[in-house]
This record gives structure tokens, C-alpha cells and sequence, in this order.
């Protein structure tokens, strides 16, 4: 039981799922260019990080802390007394790996959203509630051993669907070594996935489905079963239209390019409003045609059908009245669709899609940056990566070779991983990691703002205040507790 409340707190609506209101992994990216809650702003949590206005009270910066130590606490408890259980001892050791796993998992959140943090491997006694934070970097190092340790002891094939595996701790110790610029590190951790077994689904559409859950490219997984059981997800769930709460950006839709792997050269997007921006009732499915099929599994975009809904009926009075597949009109002209099931009207609140922590083509793509990063690659070698990711069968996109060429310095393939890594992650969490990482927020609130003012937009004002934004700053009612933490320089 105890190692099931590990995994059960997981399931926060901060973490890994959601109640439309809080953040959950899908809104994570509603704080970056892919997305926002521009249909919906003002009231969705985490709005006001996207307009760059949050505070040390913001709901975002308590919430997303508070549920990172809940998880934390849980795996510190079992860690601490599972001795004290009569078990196989190697099953003993296999549950404490779990754990460590997830605490590791909860660490990598918290260093990269508010850095240095207080290091809890233990449980809390009375005497040792307040606690100072600890630097980033011996966080860093110390759940970089947790993860190389645990994967020692974990099986290859997980006992039950759903539980920690060796590929799962390799993964992540890749993924923290990458954030953390540790390129060697991340190789090594990465090759040896490669060598576990898992592979690409070959169906992009499906992957995101429930039908998509056992497919071998999934290395971890949140799970969820419903419904009627208590153990559902709602982090997709929607009123049977496409949920008017997350828009995707037009910025991002761009990123899709044409079957050709060459950007759009079509600018109409939607008619034009009196005031000569974009009449988002009216828009211009055209525009969104012949795309990299990628597109379609993740974005919502006018010509698609929501459960047979969609398109544009030129007989009709009003040939736009259902483009939206019966939502209202986005905002963007967009709306979201990975994760969401059209077909299920009647339990998408309580469904059983898990969330996919770590995917194979993940491992891929950090292993390209990786190497690049790190120098001395072969091109090919790199090249291969990124083009086993765009060839899946259902994708099929062209090659670097084909398109961007074969001799781009080291900058330029920098430039095409960051793109595949735009279009094939995104809406799972990792975008906004990626744009503090590689320090280009800044970059991502202007291009967003962009797009508001030259078309025209009802979007929420986004802007960027420097340094402060790659750092969440510690939240008010911890420092009230708390008077051995001090909040971050940038945000005193």
C-alpha cells in the first residue's frame, strides 16, 4: 500500500492529470508558445506565469510545490521503513528503487521550476520542520546516484503495467543529465536505453489513445483506470467539443510544416475583420492542409472533425457555424487534441487514459542534443535519431538529409532537434523545461505577442521580465512557515 500511494499522488492535478482548472501536465504548456488559455483567461491556473504577472502567491507557485512534496514525503516514508517489512529482501529492494525513482522524477520538477529547494530524503520529524533549500547541483548529483543505483536493481519488464522500470530510471537520469548539461552522462544513460527493447509505435494517431497504452515506446506511464472506479483521468476530459479552456498557437502550428519538411508558404489563415486582423469565425481550413501528419494528432485545426462535427458546410446560411466541431470559436483558431477522445461523450471526467511521463522518441531526441552538445558526433549518427522519429510509419516526414541538408554546423542541427522536439513533444510537459533550459523564453513570449498584435488577437498580454522568469520564486505561505528559507535573489 505504501508503494501504491507513491504512484496515486502522481495523479495531482498539478502533476499528472487535471481538473480543467489546475495546471496538469497539458497546461504546462499553456505557459509556453505552443498554447494558452486565451478562450478561458483569467481564471486558469497558471494564466497569470503566461502573461509573466504571478507573484509568490500565485496559485501555480504553492500548488505545483505543495503536490511535489506530497510525493516526496510518501517515497521518503516507505524508503525509511520498508526494512521493518517481512518481504523478500530483493523485492524490498525493488519497491525502494521504485520509490526513489518517483522521488527522483519530483526533484527534476522542482530544480527546474524554483532551483534550489529544501532536499528531503527522509521523513520530517517535529524538530526538523523548518529547513534551509539546498543548491541545485547537489540535488542534481545526488538523485543522478538515486537513478544510476535504482536502475541497477529494477527489472528490464515491469511486474504489472505501470510500475518503475530500468528503462524508466535510465530515462530519467538521462533527461535530468540533459537539463543539467551533463552531456556525457546523458549519452551514457541514453545508449543504454537504446539497448531495453523499446522501439516507435508505428501509428503517431494512435499512440494517444487507450489503445496506445501498451505500445512499446511507452517507458513510463501515469495510470488511470476508469471509469467508475475512482481511478480515472480528466487531464483530456471535455464537454463533447474540443475543451475551450486550452488553445494551441498559431506560432505552433507553423512549426508543422508541409509534407515536403519545407514551412507553409500559405498565409491565409482566416478571413480579415473590419479592423484587418484575423476573423477567427471564419477560417481557413486550406491553410492547414498537407501538413506533417503530427499535426492532426495534436492540434485541433479548422477542417477537422470533432465526433463528426467540423468543417465548413458552404449550403448552409452560416457555412463557419460548426468549424469548431460545436466549441465556440477559438481565439487562436486552434484548439488542442492530444490526449482527447471526441468519441468518449459520456466519461472523458472519468476515463482511463494514462499520461505518458517518458516516451521512447523522447530518449531519441535528447541523445541528437546530446551528442551535438557535447561535440566530436558523427553527422550520421546524429541524423539517424532525429530521422527514426520523422519516419515513423504514420509520419513519414523526409529526412535532414532531404531537406535541411548534410553538412549544417553545430548550431543549425541544434536548430532542426529543437524543432522535432517542438512538434513530436508537444502538450507533454516538456516544453516549458525546454525554453528555460536553452534560455529562450524571451524568445517564445515575443514570438506569442507577435502573433496577438499582428493578427489581431484576444489573446492575454504576455511579456518577459528577464532572469527573474527561468526561476519560480519560492511561495508565500512556505516562507511564512518556514523562516530557514530565503526567497531567490531575483525575486526579493
Amino acid at each position: 500500500m505504501a508503494l501504491a500511494s507513491c504512484y496515486d499522488a502522481l495523479q495531482s492535478n498539478q502533476l499528472y492529470n487535471s481538473d480543467q482548472y489546475s495546471l496538469g501536465p497539458l497546461y504546462m504548456d499553456c505557459i509556453s508558445d505552443n498554447g494558452g488559455h486565451f478562450n478561458w483567461s483569467g481564471w486558469m491556473e497558471g494564466y497569470d506565469m503566461a502573461m509573466g504577472i504571478h507573484t509568490p502567491s500565485s496559485s501555480i507557485i504553492g500548488s505545483y510545490w505543495k503536490d511535489c512534496y506530497e510525493v516526496i514525503s510518501r517515497c521518503n516514508v516507505l524508503i525509511a521503513n520498508i526494512d521493518r517489512v517481512d518481504m523478500d529482501a530483493s523485492q524490498k529492494a525493488i519497491y525502494q528503487a521504485e520509490a526513489k525513482t518517483i522521488r527522483a522524477l519530483m526533484y527534476i520538477n522542482l530544480t527546474m521550476t524554483y532551483q534550489d529547494v529544501p532536499f528531503l530524503t527522509a521523513p520530517l520529524t517535529i524538530d526538523e520542520a523548518e529547513c534551509e533549500k539546498t543548491d541545485r547541483a547537489a540535488i542534481v548529483a545526488h538523485i543522478m546516484t538515486d537513478l544510476q543505483d535504482a536502475a541497477e536493481v529494477l527489472p528490464q519488464n515491469a511486474s504489472s503495467r505501470g510500475h518503475i522500470t530500468k528503462g524508466a530510471a535510465l530515462s530519467l537520469l538521462g533527461r535530468v543529465a540533459l537539463y543539467n548539461e551533463k552531456w556525457d552522462d546523458a549519452i551514457a544513460a541514453y545508449k543504454q536505453v537504446q539497448g531495453l527493447g523499446y522501439s516507435l509505435d508505428p501509428s503517431y494517431a494512435k499512440l494517444f489513445t487507450q489503445s496506445g497504452e501498451t505500445s512499446p515506446e511507452i517507458i513510463f506511464a501515469v495510470r488511470y483506470e476508469g471509469p467508475g472506479m475512482s481511478e480515472g483521468a480528466a487531464f483530456n476530459a471535455h464537454w463533447n467539443t474540443p475543451l475551450e479552456a486550452m488553445n494551441g498557437t498559431i506560432d505552433l502550428a507553423v512549426a508543422y510544416y508541409c509534407k515536403d519538411g519545407k514551412p507553409t508558404t500559405d498565409t491565409k489563415i482566416a478571413e480579415l475583420n473590419n479592423e484587418g486582423g484575423l476573423d477567427v469565425s471564419k477560417p481557413n481550413p486550406a491553410h492547414f492542409e498537407n501538413r506533417d501528419p503530427r499535426l492532426y494528432s495534436t492540434l485541433f485545426v479548422p477542417g477537422m472533425l470533432w465526433n463528426g462535427k467540423g468543417g465548413i458546410d458552404t449550403s448552409a446560411s452560416n457555412p463557419y457555424a460548426n468549424v469548431y466541431g460545436g466549441a465556440a470559436a477559438s481565439l487562436s483558431t486552434i484548439y488542442v487534441y492530444k490526449y482527447f477522445d471526441p468519441t468518449d461523450t459520456s466519461n472523458s471526467w472519468d476515463n482511463g487514459q494514462d499520461f505518458y511521463v517518458v516516451r521512447y522518441a523522447e530518449v531519441l531526441l535528447s541523445l541528437a542534443e546530446a551528442m551535438v552538445q557535447k561535440g566530436g558526433y558523427a553527422y550520421s549518427d546524429v541524423t539517424a535519431l532525429v530521422n527514426e522519429v520523422r519516419q515513423r510509419a504514420d509520419v513519414n516526414m523526409p529526412t535532414v538529409e532531404e531537406v535541411e541538408g548534410t553538412s549544417l554546423s553545430k548550431d543549425e542541427l541544434l536548430e532542426v532537434i529543437k524543432h522535432e522536439r517542438r512538434v513530436e513533444l508537444a502538450f507533454e510537459g516538456l516544453r516549458l523545461f525546454d525554453l528555460y533550459r536553452w534560455k529562450e523564453l524571451d524568445k517564445a513570449v515575443a514570438n506569442i505577442e507577435n502573433e496577438r498584435t499582428m493578427y489581431g488577437l484576444a489573446y492575454e498580454a504576455r511579456k518577459f521580465n528577464g532572469e527573474r522568469d527561468y526561476v519560480w520564486p519560492l511561495p508565500t505561505a512556505e516562507l511564512d512557515t518556514n523562516k530557514k528559507l530565503v526567497q531567490h535573489d531575483l525575486w526579493k
